[in-house]
């Protein structure tokens, strides 16, 4: 069965690898955008980019998964198993073995990377609601603790226009 299932695993492999790759790469572009503040149009492309990279990423998750039942393989350490049998049939596996190697450490970078740009996100929408409401002249509220580590909040009101 392995001799079947070798050469779609290979294609499988390469293709997400490319998309992965451009996934990173929108990530990068998206970090720089996010750091400068700016240019929402080239953000909303990104994320449609990425979306639909993200779909096609799934749809090969999915794939993999398919392919490591018809194997009878665990999702868990399956592809290093599915490896393991495809060699001890005698088929090459160099290439294939180093793309999926390449894609994991790559999609680890995309993690931390989206991660690092949700961070950046959540951090301006924050800047955003507090801009909004210093303008609205609603007051805001600090979460503090006091000496004895009790919390509480005080409320600050910096209005910059009054209606």
């Amino acid at each position: 069965m392995i001799h079947k299932t070798h050469p779609l695993a290979t294609k499988l492999i390469a293709t997400a690898l490319d998309n992965t790759q451009q996934l990173y790469q929108l990530l990068s572009e998206e970090s720089i955008l996010l750091k400068a503040k700016s240019q929402t149009q080239s953000l909303d492309s990104i994320v449609q980019k990425k979306n639909a990279l993200v779909s096609q990423l799934n749809t090969f998750t999915n794939q993999v998964e398919q392919l490591l039942a018809s194997e009878k393989l665990s999702k868990q350490d399956g592809m290093i198993q599915y490896f393991a049998i495809a060699k001890q049939a005698g088929i090459d596996t160099i290439e294939s073995l180093s793309h999926w190697h390449n894609l994991t450490e790559l999609s680890k970078k995309c993690r931390t990377l989206n991660e690092q740009n949700g961070a950046s996100i959540h951090i301006l929408n924050q800047h955003t609601q507090r801009i909004l409401s210093i303008l609205k002249g609603k007051p805001q509220t600090i979460n503090t603790y006091s000496r004895d580590g009790r919390a509480k909040s005080n409320l600050y009101s910096r209005t910059l226009v009054s209606v």
